[in-house]
Parts: structure tokens; sequence; C-alpha cells
């Protein structure tokens, strides 16, 4: 059951992103804005500083002049007023200039004329003979003005003061034209970016996104996940984790089964182990009376009815020999474990499996690879019975005058015997059954099916291995004993 995220790694991602973006964007936006205010206000100050210092001079001269009883004198005042006023640069609101009490010798409005100005921002012009400047916002007709004022003073006499007021709605317009400009383009970044950012966050999560389906893919049963190309980063990385805990849960479960699959055969052994005894303690007596018998007929019986008395004492030999692997198969179970030399494991298997094979037509060939000699702890009776029924059962595969390959070896901590022969091989339907109790592929009345299958016992119960290989023409059992005894406590 997949969960669906309500914030997910994408989300945050590309909240987180938005937020930055949207904060840098629109700060930055502030802050070009208050520059440009600033030095625009700035260059509508200068300019007009340098307008009213431009003035200063003709402005006292024709005050003087007036003094003196030039007619000419306020005329040229009232020019000078009207150029500035009419400048076409800067939207003038008034211009007048005030002699040394604060009163109006010259209006760009007739009707001020003569006023008397006695605000705090003429008289301080006035009195301390500096240019100065003043903004007012929201005045008259509600729009803002730059209120500048230059005294009107040469060697250290005062002759009045100009006074010029610019309005600042064409700067204010033009701000506002730029504020809506840089909020549209702060907001195009925005989107830009968190589109951006947006369809970035969508590339590094693709990977998880997938890893997850993956993951969520992965069933008990098959323990295999489809996972997406590798990569050289860190969700290559968490593949690569991934893959590897799949791997440990794969052998995991594959021990878990060996585990459950040993569990049964061994439950499977112990309840046929009890049975078989229990068969062969209740075979036993009444073949005892058969032996007798036989033997009894045979000192008084023709010679007509000795052939049927041999037939009759093989059939009895016969389940005599069933009867004792039964009851080696019932004690299979049972270790005596001793620290034996290799070379005399080796040397005694050796010679009575040449014993065993006397009454058929083949050669063994036995060749000792493990030197130097090591020890290794093991049942040398329980092991040599292994060799010899893996040899028996060689003799029945092999044709006449074949050969068969008796050899020991060492292979890492294991210490490791096999057996070749040239037979027909074990079919692949037979592979997975053959060391199963009374599986056998030999022909009816031919074989038990115990044998393998006690080999197997014992060489579990030695924590060992017994694998085969098998093709037409060869055939190998081999046996894996651990050297150590890895696995046992000092008795099995």
């Amino acid at each position: 059951m997949r969960t669906r995220l309500v914030f997910s790694l994408k989300t945050k991602f590309v909240l987180t992103a938005a937020v930055i973006v949207a904060i840098s964007s629109f700060t930055v936006g502030r802050w070009f804005l208050h520059v440009e205010e600033r030095n625009l206000s700035g260059k509508l100050e200068s300019d007009g500083k340098l307008l009213l210092t431009s003035m200063k001079v003709p402005i006292i001269n024709a005050i003087i002049n007036e003094e003196l009883g030039s007619h000419e004198a306020r005329d040229f005042l009232d020019n000078l007023l009207e150029e500035i006023v009419e400048n076409r640069e800067y939207k003038t609101v008034y211009a007048f200039i005030t002699d040394q009490h604060g009163k109006v010798i010259a209006h760009n409005r007739p009707m001020e004329y003569g006023k008397v100005y006695n605000d705090p921002f003429t008289l301080a012009a006035l009195s301390d003979n500096k240019y100065r400047s003043m903004k007012v916002h929201g005045e008259g007709d509600g729009n803002s003005v730059l209120h500048m004022a230059m005294p009107l003073n040469i060697h250290g006499k005062s002759w009045g003061a100009l006074r010029v007021g610019f309005s600042l709605a064409p700067l204010e317009s033009m701000l506002d034209s730029m504020k809506r400009t840089i909020w549209s383009f702060s907001a195009l970044i925005f989107l830009t970016g968190t589109t951006i950012f947006y369809i970035i966050g969508l590339t590094m999560t693709r990977p998880l996104r997938q890893l997850s389906i993956a993951m969520a893919d992965v069933t008990h049963e098959t323990l295999d996940a489809s996972l997406p190309g590798q990569r050289r980063d860190e969700i290559g990385l968490l593949q690569r984790s991934f893959s590897a805990m799949i791997d440990r849960l794969k052998q995991s479960e594959a021990e878990r089964q060996r585990a459950v699959l040993s569990m049964v055969q061994n439950e499977k052994l112990a309840l046929t182990g009890k049975l078989v005894a229990g068969v062969a303690h209740e075979v036993n007596n009444p073949l005892a009376a058969i032996s007798s018998c036989l033997y009894n007929l045979g000192l008084s019986a023709s010679e007509k009815m000795q052939a049927d008395i041999d037939t009759l004492k093989q059939g009895f030999f016969r389940i005599q020999n069933i009867v004792k692997q039964l009851s080696d198969f019932s004690h299979a179970g049972n270790l005596a474990l001793q620290p034996v030399r290799s070379d005399l494991f080796f040397h005694e298997a050796a010679s009575f499996g040449g014993m065993a094979l006397k009454k058929h037509s083949l050669s063994l060939k036995a060749a000792d690879m493990c030197v130097p000699p090591v020890a290794i702890l093991m049942d040398k009776g329980k092991l040599h019975q292994v060799v010899l029924d893996i040899l028996i059962n060689a003799a029945d595969a092999s044709p006449p005058q074949g050969t068969i390959e008796f050899s020991t070896f060492l292979c890492g901590d294991h210490y490791c015997f096999s057996v070749k022969d040239e037979g027909e091989g074990v079919p692949d339907e037979a592979r997975e059954k053959i060391f199963e109790i009374f599986y056998t592929t030999k022909p009816s009345g031919k074989g038990s099916g115990i044998g393998l299958a006690i080999c197997k016992t014992i060489v579990d119960m030695h924590h060992g291995a017994i694998l085969l290989d098998s093709r037409r023409g060869e055939t190998v059992f081999t046996v894996m004993i651990p050297i150590n005894g890895e696995g046992h406590n000092e008795q099995d």
C-alpha cells in the first residue's frame, strides 16, 4: 500500500525555494527602487540648488538697482521669476523673492505681492544665510512639494531670500511607474525561479519516487526489485544500499528455507528412523527362524530341492541385508567424534573400497592429494561407511572394465573426498530425490534406496555437504567435511 505524502520532499524543496526567491527578488526590487528614488530626489534638489544659485547674483543686482531708483529692476525680477516658473524641466508650484524682513517684493502670483512670510522655513533661511530645502507631502492640491530657499546675501549683507517650490508629482509618477515595473519584474523572476526550482525538484525526486515504487513492489515471495539505472550521487548510494539489503534478505530467506527443509528432513528422518528400527526389530525374529529352517532343510533336501533352497537363501540374505541397512539408518545420528589424520582415513577407506570392489570387473584408482596430512574431527567408521556406499553405487553404475577414481583433497577449511565413475549418469529428474530414503534409480530388486539416504544423514550430522555432478560418462560424488568440526559439541 503506497502512502500519499502531504508534504513530500519535492513540495518542501519547491516551497523553500519559492520563499527564498520571493524574499530575494522583492528585497532586491525594493532596494533598487529606494536607490532610484534617492538618485532622482537628489538630482532634482541638486538641479534646483544650481538654478537658485545661478539666479542669486542677478536678483541681488536687480534689488540694488531698484533701491537706487531704477524702474526696470522690478520688471527684471518678475522676468526672472517667470523664467523659473516656465522652466519645462521642472513643474514649479511657486517662486517669489522676499526682502530681509520676509516681505514679498516679487512673486509669480501678483496678488501675493507685499505678503510677509514669517514661517520657520523662511525665517531660518534669512537668519543663518544658508541654502536649505524641505519636502512636504500632500500639500495644497494633494501633491508633494520640494521647498527651496536661497539667502540673498553678499559681503555679509542680507538682501532677502529667493524661495521656489517644485512639485514632486512628476517624480512620484515616475517612481510609481518604476515601482510597477520593478514589482512586475520581481513577480516574473519569482514565477520563473519557482518554475525552474519545481522542475529541478521534480528531476531530483523522480529517482527517489522510482526507487520508492521499486521498494514497494518487493514482495516476500520474490524478494526481487527492478531498480532504475545506477547513479553516482547520494541516490545511487541509496540504490546500492537497497540492493545490498535485498541481497541480504535473499540470503537470509535462502538460509531460512534451508533451515526449514533441514528441520523437516530431520523430522522425517527421525520418524523414519523410529519406524525402521521397529520394523528391523520385528523382522529379525522371524528371520532367525527362517534361517534355522533353511539350514535344517538344506541338510535333508534332495538334489532337486537344493536349487529351490538356494533361491530361498538368496532372498533371505537380501532381506537380511535390507534389515541391516534399516538398522544402520536408524542409528546414523549417533556419532563418535574424534581427531583422525587424513592420510590414515584415506588408506583405510581405499583398502576397504578395494576389497568391496573385488567381485566387480573394475579397477580402483586412489589418490591422496591432502599433503601435508591434517587432523579432522570425524566419526571415522561412519565416514568409511559413506565411502563404501558411494563406491558400491559407482561400481553398480560403471560399465565392465571401467575405472573408478577415489581421491581426497582440501578445499578451504573443508576436507573433501570424491568418487568418480564412468556410468550413464544420474537423470535430471532424479537429482533432487536421489538422497531421499527408499528412492532408487536401480532396477526393481537391485537397490533398496537406503544407502545414499544413510550417507546424506551421516554427512549432515558432520555439518558437511554432499555434492553431485553428473553427466553421461562421468558422475562425481563429492563429500565436504569441516576440518575443525565447526558446529559440533563435544559429542553430537
